[in-house]
């Protein structure tokens, strides 16, 4: 039974993603302290081709306060016309488009 349950965890391991799975159990609704976050601004919600990004940051709570400065800024500071996501945790990219593990607004 034991070497049935080591090859289960070593096949995990292999074929599987730890590290996200271990994120969307403890850190379901937030960035693990591993993880990235990346921000997308949409200056206008109608036009969701238009947007200004900035990648990298820390937490959720920073990428909401890039985007509402970008956005005070460009005088609408309460996203009367404007909206954003935030990607949490970059799992991969699919024909040039990222996939994260989490997104957020």
């Amino acid at each position: 039974m034991r070497w049935i349950v080591l090859i289960a965890i070593g096949a995990w391991f292999l074929f599987g993603n730890p590290a996200k799975t271990f994120a969307n159990w403890l850190w379901s609704d937030s960035a693990a302290p591993w993880e990235t976050v990346d921000a997308f601004y949409y200056p206008n919600r109608s036009d969701l081709g238009d947007f200004l990004s900035q990648r990298g940051l820390g937490s959720l709570q920073e990428c909401r306060d890039w985007v509402y400065s970008v956005a005070a800024s460009r005088r609408d500071p309460n996203l009367t016309r404007g909206d954003y996501e935030c990607g949490i945790g970059r799992v991969d990219d699919f024909n040039g488009i990222a996939i994260y593990r989490l997104s957020a607004s």
